[in-house]
């Protein structure tokens, strides 16, 4: 749908235009009435309108001087005029500035100003059209030419055969120049990419893509260079150059101010390694594959730096020599729900690890083994079933590449679940508590009420309900609706399930209802947890 905003200081007019005209009908959204041209101008640079039905004279800044202002930053704009008969000298000037057509206040007619707004919204959805078709070629010619770079690095790693001449003029027949004495390859990778992902809402593809434009740019200006896709978080950089000791300064501080581009404007965290200068494909292979593919070996690198790549050397010693003992507190402080001793626990193991330098696969294996440890514990003794499955956590722990992402990762893991089983653990010695709790947890989807809970315990209501809450500090609808509310967010995390579906799955029947008590007790909407997560 198309926008538009009335600039007027007349406000009778402003208020007869806005109600009147069908904008519905003519597929325009009227997004603003403003009573100057400077109001219009400062509410135009927050949110640009396809259209402006604008007077000429009016204090502050007049007509005229707002669409020239808006013609500067936003070339695709169409005006409509509306003058008194004393200013219809300016309609030359007007006529330069965009204007679609030129109306007299005194001759003002809505008829005739819906015929001219859906002859402007023709033009412009045409003009528009247009253009996205133009993008959408330039898109796949980009595409096209990124998928040929990308096949010509895969040879270059897999291809040993080529001599330097052979690799350069197969690389001028996919349009890619590389005619140099020396090559410094680079690899910068998207950290955390599947977390950066969910946060900004676009896919690996979309996230790479932006950050191969930004560093081409950057780049470009610095150095000769050429920068190949390999993966949905890895971009190679081929520095060509002739002195690749100036070469490897240059490009720590060009590629610094590359991460800080990726910090500001996508708030994105990259890291960039650099590997040694190279004179030959076989240099390059030998330099790039173990760069790309052994990701080991930047595990304990800082994220959003910049590194030389060295091939790292492990512990020998044995990583669950400590096993038993950080089991034994990490639960402990898990069951009383200590959020600041985990935070010490965890970073006081992840220092340990940094400081023995185990092999990040045993490092994983590691964790793995304690959280699946902690999972059996708290289903055996809850009858709590864990939101993510062995092979989920499996894949979400491989997923991650440095011991940073890896400690927060653990931490956060660690306290949802205590603070998951803190709201429900059985805290009472009573039979009928501890079934009413167990039933709760194990129907979490059905609608429960106190009478049901009651009538299935064989208690009187009344009676039931005094026991729960002296039992829990609660009573029984409260804690029906933490655990529902609890796994609501779950859902929310987890699933693609809408509000709604979540809704009617936990057993509410008013989707409204179940909004306002979510934000009560979370302190933000269904859907604001969701962008928030």
């Amino acid at each position: 749908m198309l926008t538009a905003i009335l600039v007027d200081d007349d406000y009778p007019v402003v208020r007869y235009l806005s109600e009147t005209v069908a904008w519905k009908e003519l597929g325009i959204e009227l997004v603003g009435c403003y009573s100057n041209g400077l109001e219009a101008w400062e509410g135009a640079q927050r949110s640009l309108p396809d259209i402006v039905i604008t007077d000429i004279g009016m204090p502050k800044m007049n007509g005229l001087e707002m669409l020239e202002k808006l013609g500067a930053v936003h070339p695709l704009f169409r005006a409509v005029i509306l003058s008194c008969h004393n200013e219809f000298h300016y309609a030359q000037q007007a006529m330069k500035l965009r204007v679609s057509d030129y109306i007299l206040k005194e001759s003002l007619d809505v008829g005739q100003l819906q015929r001219i707004l859906r002859h402007i919204s023709t033009d412009l959805c045409k003009e528009k059209d247009k253009i996205a078709e133009m993008l959408m070629y330039q898109r796949k010619q980009s595409i096209n030419q990124s998928a040929l770079k990308e096949q010509f690095l895969k040879d270059t790693l897999y291809q040993p055969s080529w001599t330097k001449d052979n690799w350069i003029e197969q690389a001028r027949l996919n349009g890619i120049s590389l005619e140099a004495k020396h090559y410094v390859p680079m690899v910068v990778s998207v950290d955390r990419a599947a977390e950066a992902a969910r946060l900004r809402n676009m896919n690996d593809y979309t996230i790479v893509f932006a950050v191969e434009n930004i560093l081409q740019e950057i780049m470009d200006s610095m150095h000769r260079c050429v920068i190949f896709r390999y993966s949905n978080r890895d971009l190679v950089v081929l520095l060509c150059c002739d002195d690749p000791a100036r070469e490897v300064q240059l490009a720590y501080y060009s590629t610094q101010k590359c991460i800080a581009a990726f910090q500001n404007y996508l708030k994105i965290s990259v890291s960039c390694l650099i590997g040694q200068e190279a004179r030959t494909p076989d240099d390059i292979r030998r330099t790039l594959a173990p760069m790309l593919n052994e990701a080991w070996h930047r595990f304990y690198l800082e994220e959003a730096k910049v590194h030389r790549f060295e091939k790292q050397k492990y512990s020998a010693e044995d990583i669950y020599g400590e096993y038993s003992r950080f089991f034994s507190v990490i639960n402990d402080a898990i069951a009383l729900n200590r959020t600041d001793e985990l935070q010490s626990i965890v970073g006081g193991w992840a220092e340990w690890v940094k400081s023995e330098k185990f092999h990040p696969g045993d490092v994983k294996e590691w964790v793995l083994q304690l959280l699946l440890d902690l999972q059996m514990k708290t289903k055996v003794t809850l009858q709590y079933q864990p939101s993510l499955s062995e092979e989920k956590l499996h894949d979400a722990v491989n997923g991650i590449r440095s011991i940073d992402h890896l400690r927060e990762w653990l931490l956060q893991y660690v306290c949802d679940l205590s603070r998951k089983l803190s709201m429900l653990a059985v805290r009472s010695k009573r039979t009928e508590v501890i079934k009413a709790q167990q039933y709760v947890i194990a129907h979490v989807t059905e609608k429960i009420t106190l009478e049901d809970m009651a009538a299935h315990l064989n208690l009187n209501s009344s009676y039931f309900s005094r026991l729960f809450k002296r039992e829990t500090n609660q009573n029984f609808i409260e804690y029906v609706n933490m655990v529902k509310l609890q796994k609501a967010k779950e859902l929310l995390e987890l699933s693609n399930k809408t509000v709604e579906e979540i809704s009617d799955y936990l057993g509410y029947a008013n989707k409204s209802y179940f909004i306002k008590l979510f934000k009560r007790e979370v302190g933000m909407t269904p859907s604001e947890y969701t962008a928030w997560h």
